[in-house]
């Protein structure tokens, strides 16, 4: 991305994050051949990144699933945070002049004190909140990609974080950390496949992250990726 272009969005997420206040957070991911991060934030304190951050597992797998071709935006899908109850984003792709990712504008709204008026307003008239807002009923990224469900948006959940980790157990689920949770050296492959499907090797430090949660060297992981591009090519 050419620096005029790029200061003009590092400008924009300032502006929006003055403008419409606290209870949005604005963020400039910028997209690179050899990893991606956020290049800007205004209102962190929803997820509580940081600029150089890397990308959720749903901005990896956006990428991945190349969904900007299909559209020029996501908008509504849910997202989840620590300390945050009710979260709502929407993405804007950045695209150059050829149609290939630059970056990503994300919008992500905290409307928890809303969601809590209107359930008082509810019990006012003793009504019981039935909105499938839970996280056991939403639909997981991995499930995304129909241009229906863009336009749903409540089927999309982004799990907001700075953490690798948590990027990688949105993808493969916590149960790896249970010490009982024995894996051998196929079900090691499988794992890493999967990740890789989802663009979480885009990640700087993703390898030693992996190799961390899987119990495994960093050149294991490496060799699992060889065994996977190979059957891949077979």
């Amino acid at each position: 991305m050419k620096k005029e272009i790029f200061d003009q969005y590092v400008n924009l997420v300032y502006f929006l994050g003055k403008t419409l206040g606290t209870n949005y957070e604005i963020v400039f991911h910028l997209i690179e051949e050899e990893h991606s991060y956020i290049a800007a934030i205004a209102n962190n304190s929803i997820s509580g990144r940081t600029k150089n951050s890397p990308l959720t597992g749903f901005a990896l797998e956006l990428m991945k699933k190349k969904e900007y071709l299909k559209s020029d935006y996501v908008t509504n899908y849910k997202a989840k945070s620590s300390g945050v109850n009710h979260i709502q984003g929407s993405t804007f792709f950045i695209k150059d002049d050829l149609g290939n990712l630059d970056g990503m504008l994300c919008i992500n709204t905290d409307y928890t004190k809303y969601k809590d008026i209107a359930n008082d307003i509810l019990q006012l008239i003793n009504i019981k909140d039935d909105d499938s807002d839970s996280q056991n009923n939403a639909v997981k990224p991995n499930q995304l990609s129909s241009s229906t469900s863009q336009e749903n948006g409540d089927e999309f959940v982004e799990v907001l974080s700075s953490n690798i980790k948590d990027i990688i157990f949105e993808v493969i689920g916590p149960a790896v950390l249970n010490k009982n949770f024995l894996l051998n050296q196929d079900a090691k492959i499988h794992i890493v496949e999967q990740l890789e499907k989802k663009g979480i090797f885009q990640l700087k430090g993703a390898v030693s992250q992996v190799a961390e949660v899987l119990n495994v060297s960093e050149p294991s992981v490496y060799r699992y990726l060889k065994i996977i591009a190979k059957t891949n090519q077979v």
